[in-house]
């Protein structure tokens, strides 16, 4: 009998255990969108879900709340409320009271944070006595004490307490302040801590009006302004005053919703950017805010977002990309909206994919969630427009249906924010552990990689922080690290530093007498030279142009197998110099393509010496085809040398070092591109004016003989895929 028990309780919690199972696994296969992030190299990479849908709050929602508190004498009945009619805005205020801005109905509907309804605010009795009333409010925002909504339809913004008595009106500013032709139609307003009002107009597009309670302007915030080319600038000097005073200043800039953090800080989208440049802006990884569709605007109106991702908080970066089999939509994203998150989070709305991107205060990418559909999580097209934060819970507006959709925030986001609230507050032992946890969840999330070396680099263990950080691709800490990390081997290894310098003397001496003793021998010898001798004449002709390229051509002190070998080290340099450089100047190796680097060298020296040989001989030149490329490849030796002294530094130099190896690299073009001018002039005989001509016209045959090249390729391919489809017509004829 007991055993028998014995049996029965284990069948029991094996079918406990399996239904636990089976539920999770369920509940995630509920989930109609898939949770991702993107890599370095703009590659989707799935993660656990974030954020999971959990209800609705919509008019069947609103009207059972209503039922529920008739029960116990509630204010409003299904009656008074009537239907929720077209939101234009979701507001969450300190409380996690919910606010509607109810465009069809002319009203405010207020809930409290379990979605019961509380208030309605929509007629008043304005400053003057007047009954007043709202007119298709389409924005609303509540500080610690007021509502303020954007009263659309009457132009103005107007006040209420918590307990919707009517407080103030914020007029529209003078006629003086809006352009011609223009009617102000506040769509969004934010306040900040001293009072200061701001608000979008959707027929404004001089960037955000700022304004006081007492309805005076103070001024457009956020307009962006116009850059100049070369050109404009010149063209500028001439101009009169009256002239640069019609100039336009500032770029029409459309915003179409904002926010505002504790700081005072204003955070604007908008979705008015050509696509063009704002996916150009993505695929360069631009770090300003020209094309941005999200900028974080300080009091004085500079954007201050920091861009520290991998792209630009732009929404979508595979633009073609696509969660689901019905939905195909491409194209850049159309951000409507932005919310502030916990612990420096904050997120912004793709209404084309109905998605919600998500990034750190650094600008980094947590996650993206969302997808177009009807299941409870998914958006109907075009249908997202506003988003907010009640506590652990995102809210999403479904336009369209005049549905919220309420999702909750998961473990794994719990651990995200956790880690970042860590970070924040210093706690860098929990950073650490909160950011294993979530690497165990997710082992490609590049930001926890990114979290725990900026853990090692805070206690000083340089060497491990730079380690992670080039596991997330991040050069910019990567540098930071690298140089406290450089700093402690000189310091452990200083005596070393003289020794170098004393062996680097020594060896460049010793050198140096040497290759002066063979190059005055060769100056003696009458037999033939040897290919050491031929090479190492090189090193005069980089300090004697005219005297060196002479006897290169007269005295035959160099040869076509030196000038190859030259030319081969050269090549080998540029390959090299693709595949040696240090992490900081080339993170993302496995782009390279040797073939590429090969031919940057091969294609502009043959071009040069076939279309400097040609042009030369019709103008009278004395150089010989061999002779134009033996002078050529002499010339490259102060480019090979400096492309492999840039390498070499790239390994042992910083970011903001990145001048010295500009200037080296820049030094050897010059050099070798001074030594083949002036070598052109020596073994063809001519004049510096004579000599410039030429140059020019070689470098425009060099772009002609590229343009008869690819034609003519083009037209073999023609040709080719022609008799291709000729003969396999035939085939199928025969």
């Amino acid at each position: 009998m007991y055993s028998m028990k014995k049996k029965i309780l284990k069948v029991l919690i094996l079918a406990f255990l399996l239904t636990l199972m089976l539920g999770s696994i369920v509940a995630e296969a509920l989930v109609p969108y898939t949770t991702y992030t993107y890599d370095v190299f703009g590659k989707m990479s799935e993660s656990p879900d974030a954020y999971v849908p959990l209800t609705y709050i919509n008019n069947e929602t609103i009207l059972n709340s209503i039922e529920k508190s008739n029960a116990d004498n509630g204010k409003y009945t299904a009656e008074s409320f009537g239907n929720i009619g077209n939101i234009g805005d979701v507001f969450v205020d300190e409380l996690e009271h919910v606010y509607l801005a109810d465009i069809t109905n002319n009203r405010i509907v207020c809930l409290d944070e379990k979605y019961n309804l509380r208030l309605l605010i929509s007629t008043f009795v304005n400053k003057n006595g007047v009954p007043d009333s709202l007119s298709k409010p389409q924005g609303v925002f509540v500080t610690e004490s007021e509502i303020y909504v954007a009263d659309t339809g009457n132009s103005r913004i107007v006040i209420f307490d918590k307990m919707g008595n009517f407080q103030g009106i914020v007029s529209e500013p003078d006629n003086e302040v809006i352009p011609d032709g223009s009617v102000y139609t506040p769509i969004a307003v934010s306040v900040d801590k001293a009072g200061r009002i701001y608000v979008v107009s959707s027929t404004t597009n001089y960037g955000v009006v700022s304004m006081n309670r007492d309805s005076s302007f103070n001024g457009f915030i956020g307009a962006q302004k116009v850059t100049y080319s070369v050109f404009q600038y010149m063209w500028r000097m001439f101009q009169t005053d009256e002239q640069l005073a019609k100039t336009e200043k500032y770029v029409p800039t459309e915003y179409n919703n904002l926010t505002i953090d504790s700081d005072g800080f204003i955070y604007v989208t908008t979705d008015s950017i050509d696509e063009g440049s704002q996916q150009n802006a993505i695929a360069e990884r631009s770090k300003n805010s020209n094309y941005a569709p999200i900028k974080k605007l300080n009091p004085s109106g500079t954007d201050v977002l920091v861009r520290g991702g991998f792209y630009p908080p732009s929404g979508e970066i595979s633009v073609n990309n696509t969660t689901s089999v019905e939905n195909s939509i491409s194209g850049p994203s159309k951000i409507v909206d932005v919310a502030l998150g916990p612990s420096g989070t904050w997120s912004i709305i793709d209404k084309k994919r109905s998605k919600v991107f998500t990034y750190d205060e650094q600008g980094n990418l947590l996650y993206v969630f969302g997808d177009v559909g009807t299941q409870l999580g998914q958006i109907n097209t075009n249908g997202l427009t506003a988003i907010a934060y009640q506590g652990t819970k995102i809210l999403l507006l479904d336009y369209t249906t005049s549905t919220i959709t309420v999702f909750k925030r998961t473990a794994y986001g719990d651990l995200i924010v956790e880690a970042l609230q860590s970070k924040i507050d210093r706690e860098y032992d929990r950073v650490v552990d909160y950011y294993i946890e979530i690497l165990r969840s997710n082992n490609n999330f590049d930001s926890a990689y990114m979290g725990i070396a900026q853990t090692y680099y805070q206690e000083g263990n340089y060497g491990e922080a730079m380690n992670l950080y080039k596991y997330a691709y991040d050069t910019t800490n990567y540098s930071t690290a690298f140089a406290k990390y450089r700093k402690e081997l000189i310091e452990d290894y200083v005596w070393m530093v003289p020794v170098f310098i004393v062996v680097f003397c020594i060896i460049f001496s010793a050198f140096s007498k040497y290759r002066k003793k063979v190059n005055l021998r060769g100056q003696k010898m009458k037999e033939k030279r040897t290919l050491m001798e031929e090479f190492l004449y090189v090193y005069h002709i980089m300090y004697h142009p005219f005297d060196g390229f002479w006897d290169l051509k007269h005295e035959k002190r160099g040869s076509v197998r030196g000038a190859t070998l030259i030319f081969i080290l050269t090549i080998a340099g540029y390959v090299y110099n693709a595949v040696g450089q240090g992490y900081l100047y080339n993170p993302y190796f496995e782009g390279i393509s040797v073939v590429t680097q090969i031919l940057s060298v091969v294609l502009p020296v043959i071009l040069w010496v076939i279309s400097n040989w040609c042009l030369t001989t019709l103008f009278d030149g004395e150089g010989s085809f061999k002779d134009v490329y033996v002078t050529t490849c002499y010339a490259l030796m102060p480019a090979f040398i400096c492309i492999v002294l840039s390498t070499i530094l790239s390994n042992v130099l910083t970011l903001d070092e990145a001048t010295i190896l500009g200037f080296v690299s820049s030094l050897g073009l010059i050099w070798s591109g001074a030594l083949i001018f002036f070598g052109m002039m020596v073994i063809h005989d001519y004049s510096l004016g004579k000599n410039l001509i030429t140059s020019l016209g070689t470098i425009v045959g060099m772009a002609l003989i590229m343009f008869i090249g690819i034609l003519f390729t083009t037209l073999i391919q023609k040709v080719f895929y022609l008799g291709y489809n000729i003969y396999v017509e035939l085939s199928y004829r025969m």
